[in-house]
């Protein structure tokens, strides 16, 4: 949660925002844009609870039932905490759920994802008593874009972390895969892209603002450009070719649609880290055909390989879904042999939850797994995806890396690997980029990173 408050020659006066995302990426550079088209500048983020707020913005998630639950127990709770201001819902939570949460006591507003522009307007019509209806909309979701990138004549829109260190960028939403066990396609509409030019010019103002690292985020980011006849490998050939200031990461790209041209130019990039998250979801071919991902193991092993082959210092990332409806013994084994065998750094381990009114959900009623097996292949594949950590971190001890310097004594070096800083004082000022040497600490197998 971000704590933000306008400044007096804003469109809100001199009301002060507190905005609290759940959910992804995505979900933090909205609830964060969406603020500041309401007034926030960037410089003015402060640590101050909800209490102090005029406006509370929920930006919820809803990818999965129990998102949706967290989503409406926050409601509540920053309702306890500041009874007088006006609480406003948006995201994904707004969109799925908007007549029941209309119906919570606690809710003034609920914002469609495609009204967040409109949120000052929205928020002085509710003021003068001139909206009649609690749910506000300006069409469907579909229509909705709302991007990161900046105007000319402002400094750069991009959420910056808790770290006030790195930005992201939000330069694709939408969604128009039907995985079995995702809602988001409905929530988020048809797939939407930034320009090229306005996404090359973003990222070089802020590099050239000293922000030492661009996050590239999307719902679907594999499919930055389609819509526009254009490939996120053109976007990350043009970076390229003329590296910007700062350093570029990917966030999750969908591995089928990332492909071998893409894999290649992050391994052994000028201007990209050497960092992939890649989903999986699973590593047998039954549940991966039945999850309707669209990927085959074989084919992800080679894209998986060739990326870690031409640069052994990649972090290959991924996410698995463990317990997932119908799953049987031997799928899980195979899946866990897959991941066995495979370079991976890290993995992003999740119990199966459904969401309601999708294939996945309905086969979870029809023939659910017991808890306990959900819960023991869980932890399963989390002691696993421990030992990838630790082994990857062993690889890397004794090396040279470049390390962002963080908040609280840590750095986030190029191969994603979170350190402790142990450099001289005034080098481990947040937001610097430094060349260091990673060494072990003795603890758990993590590393600290040390002058050259």
């Amino acid at each position: 949660m971000t704590a933000v408050s306008t400044n007096g020659n804003a469109p809100l006066g001199a009301r002060r925002i507190f905005a609290a995302p759940l959910g992804c990426k995505v979900s933090r550079i909205d609830a964060a844009a969406a603020a500041r088209l309401a007034g926030v500048a960037r410089d003015e983020v402060q640590a101050a609870g909800p209490a102090g707020a005029d406006v509370l913005l929920v930006h919820g998630c809803a990818v999965t039932d129990r998102a949706e639950r967290d989503g409406r127990r926050l409601v509540r709770r920053l309702r306890r905490e500041n009874p007088r201001a006006t609480l406003v819902v948006s995201g994904c939570l707004a969109e799925k759920g908007g007549e029941s949460l209309a119906r919570m006591p606690e809710v003034d507003l609920v914002v469609s994802l495609a009204a967040r522009d409109a949120l000052p307007e929205i928020l002085d019509a509710h003021e003068a008593g001139l909206l009649p209806e609690r749910i506000v909309t300006t069409g469907a979701a579909a229509r909705a874009a709302l991007f990161a990138m900046p105007a000319q004549d402002r400094p750069p829109e991009a959420l910056i972390d808790p770290d006030r260190t790195r930005a992201f960028l939000k330069i694709q939403d939408g969604c128009e895969r039907r995985c079995a066990f995702c809602v988001v396609p409905s929530l988020r509409g048809k797939e939407r892209s930034a320009r090229i030019e306005d996404v090359v010019d973003a990222v070089r103002r802020l590099g050239d603002a000293g922000v030492p690292e661009v996050v590239l985020a999307g719902i679907h980011l594999a499919a930055f450009g389609h819509d526009r006849g254009t490939r996120l490998f053109d976007l990350l050939a043009r970076l390229e070719d003329d590296p910007p200031a700062c350093r570029v990461r990917l966030s999750s790209l969908e591995p089928m649609e990332a492909g071998e041209a893409l894999v290649d130019l992050a391994a052994n990039s000028r201007a990209v880290v050497p960092h992939l998250h890649l989903p999986l979801q699973s590593g047998s071919f039954g549940v991966l055909k039945r999850m309707r991902r669209g990927i085959v193991p074989e084919r992800y092993r080679a894209l998986a390989a060739r990326a870690v082959r031409l640069n052994p210092r990649l972090h290959l990332a991924t996410d698995l879904i463990a317990g997932f409806p119908g799953e049987t013994d031997a799928e899980f084994a195979e899946t866990r042999r897959f991941v066995e065998e495979l370079p991976f750094a890290s993995l992003h381990v999740f119990p199966f939850s459904p969401r309601s009114h999708t294939d996945a959900a309905a086969w979870h009623q029809e023939n659910p797994l017991p808890p306990r097996v959900v819960t023991e292949r869980t932890r399963a594949l989390r002691r696993l995806g421990e030992e990838k950590a630790r082994a990857f971190a062993s690889r890397a001890s004794g090396t040279a890396a470049e390390v962002v310097t963080l908040r609280g004594n840590r750095g986030l070096t190029d191969h994603y690997l979170d350190v402790g800083l142990r450099l001289p004082p005034g080098e481990n000022v947040p937001g610097r980029r430094l060349t260091v040497r990673l060494l072990p600490t003795g603890r758990d197998g993590r590393l600290e990173a040390h002058p050259c």
